[in-house]
């Protein structure tokens, strides 16, 4: 009995102590970068796995909402036209809540729609900026316009970013449910894994 004791003792000794970190903080960096969040945990591969997975998800979104605008100046760009916040009368985006849940789109748009709204250009090529709705005065393109100048690719933009936003909802609850904890894995009799 006593060498099953001193077995157990060393193994416990021996054992990595795992960190555990602030679960708000962990979703809080998830929301703005996706896999952040288990980086910050030090759960290295899970948070490069997310990045790879969700960040070009949301880049081809992006990049299917882009398109170049001809003016008098020349062609100027128009980027992420099909990903905006938008609560106005005969504009409400509820789009905009899945593809809000990554920060790094949610805080610009956000921020470009006051902007806007306050009769402002937008700022870098208007991406995230609300369109002209009708009957408005604005420097923007009416909905109308960018639709017409994406076609199809407006929709499947907004899809592609919609994925992503919620495949980050995952990954913010997982960056907030943290590591398993040493008493969570006694009613299992299992490890917790490091």
């Amino acid at each position: 009995m006593a060498d099953t004791n001193e077995v157990k003792n060393k193994r416990k000794r021996s054992e990595p102590v795992a960190e555990y970190k602030d679960p708000l903080i962990a979703g809080l960096l998830a929301w703005l970068v996706p896999g952040l969040g288990h980086i910050y945990e030090k759960r290295y591969f899970k948070g490069i796995l997310i990045f790879l997975c969700i960040v070009p998800t949301l880049l081809a979104g992006l990049w299917m909402g882009s398109y170049w605008q001809q003016s008098e100046t020349g062609q100027t760009p128009q980027l992420a036209r099909n990903v905006y916040f938008s609560w106005r009368t005969g504009d409400r985006r509820l789009y905009f809540i899945p593809q809000g849940m990554i920060g790094t789109v949610a805080i610009p748009a956000v921020f470009q729609a006051k902007n806007v709204a306050r009769g402002n250009d937008g700022f870098f090529h208007n991406i995230f900026a609300p369109p002209r709705l009708p009957g408005e005065k604005s420097n923007q393109p009416a909905i109308d316009e960018i639709i017409a100048n994406l076609n199809s690719w407006y929709e499947m933009g907004i899809l592609f970013s919609m994925v992503a936003g919620l495949m980050n909802v995952l990954a913010i609850l997982d960056a907030i449910q943290g590591r398993p904890r040493p008493e969570d894995s006694q009613e299992t009799g299992q490890a917790a894994p490091v």
